[in-house]
């Protein structure tokens, strides 16, 4: 038995919220050490810290993560690393982190992206951190609460310190770079609570339930296109079809409401297709009702969901819609040919790419269909989940699965960048649907 096997602990807790507890495991640490996490962190705060020598944002984080750790350790302070390097980069793990001034306990059992602890905790891109108070196991932050200007006060506030306003340590660069213009408020925020009536929309409590125990419908869809348009009209089409989905929530911890949205498309009049994470609750959630609205913020009512699967990354939403422009699907997709996504990457609403299919891949070939993947060069960012992406025709070939960032060289600057958009096949969502058609005839 390899030293670094995991032995995980089987649990029926779920991150649908942070009143809930995190997820227990059993590990072995780089050093040979057993690492029972939460229970060997009581009375500690801890940072569980999933992260990669090849991940350039991860490095990037280093400087104010090592930073915040040696000012708050003495309070109560404790980070959890997980590596998600090879074999092949596991055996120079322990030099590197000790250059970096990482002194934390690490744990890579040199799987990847196929590690035990990412599979468990739903790690789908990186740096992805889970704040943890070690005495109760409960989930107290995640995601970017746990980076740059937000990780100190974040860290702060869970140790009961009062906050002191030390800014964050900036990574070293080559060259200033222009920060990024603010996004305008979203009038959803506005419009949600006058339209959201909580007898006609999906909760929090029900979507969970049926992203269990799907409600299968039959789906029509719409016939293939085949006349080519041009960039533009693809634009237009795109634009006229693009929808969001998300959730309309209270938080735990402002008790305020909040919106956290993602991309998605219609397959027909009253059903939605998207990625399945994005219509995964809120980390943050008190209590929510799924949404869907168009470009022109009209609001619609959710009503089933109909299909989904987590492996694929896929799901399919009823709604109660009027006017919605279904988009037809097509499943023979070719190295080359024309990609385009509109979405709203960062909450900057409306942004339309253009590039190309790179690459048809599996990332297991014994799952079948659910774990086919393209790789565009289309761009897109946080928020364009669940868009689609189309083909010159106006057909959709897939949506928006993740992004991926690879580093020839543990030191970024020096090192050759490679960032893969990754989408989900519409072979796959149409395989989907298939089966939720062959359950709402039986």
């Amino acid at each position: 038995m390899r030293s670094f096997l995991l032995t995980l602990s089987l649990c029926l807790i779920t991150l649908s919220g942070l009143a809930e507890d995190a997820k227990p495991f059993e590990a072995v640490s780089t050093t040979g050490a057993k690492v029972s996490f939460p229970g060997d962190y009581k009375g500690k705060i801890v940072l569980l810290d999933f992260w990669a020598t090849w991940c350039g944002p991860c490095i990037g984080e280093l400087p104010n993560l090592t930073k915040v750790y040696a000012d708050l350790h003495p309070k109560g302070l404790e980070i959890l690393g997980v590596s998600l390097d090879s074999d092949d980069r596991k055996a120079s793990l322990g030099e590197f982190t000790k250059e970096k001034g990482m002194t934390w306990t690490q744990i890579c059992d040199g799987k990847g992206w196929k590690a035990d602890l990412a599979q468990l905790y739903g790690v789908r891109g990186i740096p992805a951190c889970f704040l943890v108070d070690g005495s109760t196991g409960k989930l107290l932050a995640q995601s970017t609460e746990l980076r740059g200007a937000s990780l100190r006060p974040t860290i702060e506030k869970a140790l009961g310190l009062p906050l002191s306003g030390t800014p964050p340590v900036a990574a070293a660069r080559p060259a200033a770079k222009p920060a990024t213009p603010a996004s305008p408020p979203d009038p959803l925020l506005e419009i949600a609570p006058k339209v959201v009536k909580p007898d006609k929309f999906l909760n929090h409590e029900a979507v969970k339930a049926q992203l269990k125990s799907p409600k299968p419908g039959l789906i029509a869809l719409s016939a293939e296109a085949t006349q080519p348009k041009s960039s533009r009209d693809v634009a237009r089409t795109a634009r006229a079809a693009y929808l969001r989905v998300g959730w309309f929530f209270r938080c735990t911890r402002c008790d305020k409401m909040h919106l956290n949205m993602a991309g998605a498309y219609a397959v027909a009049p009253d059903v939605v297709a998207t990625a399945n994470h994005a219509i995964e609750p809120p980390a943050t959630l008190k209590e929510g009702w799924l949404i869907v609205a168009n470009a022109d913020n009209e609001i619609f009512a959710t009503t089933a969901i109909l299909g989904t699967d987590a492996k694929a990354d896929a799901a399919l939403i009823r709604v109660i819609a009027g006017g919605l422009k279904p988009l037809p699907l097509r499943a023979d997709v070719d190295l080359g040919e024309p990609a385009y996504c509109f979405s709203d990457p960062l909450k900057h609403r409306g942004y339309f790419s253009a590039g190309i299919v790179n690459r048809l891949y599996s990332l297991d070939s014994a799952e079948g269909a659910a774990s086919q993947r393209l790789n565009v060069s289309t761009d897109w960012a946080q928020g364009s989940s669940g868009s689609a992406v189309l083909d010159e025709f106006g057909n959709v070939i897939g949506h928006v699965a993740r992004i991926q960032t690879f580093n020839s060289n543990p030191a970024p600057s020096t090192g050759t960048t490679l960032v893969l958009h990754e989408a989900i096949p519409a072979k796959t969502v149409l395989n989907l649907i298939k089966r939720v058609n062959e359950s709402a005839s039986r």
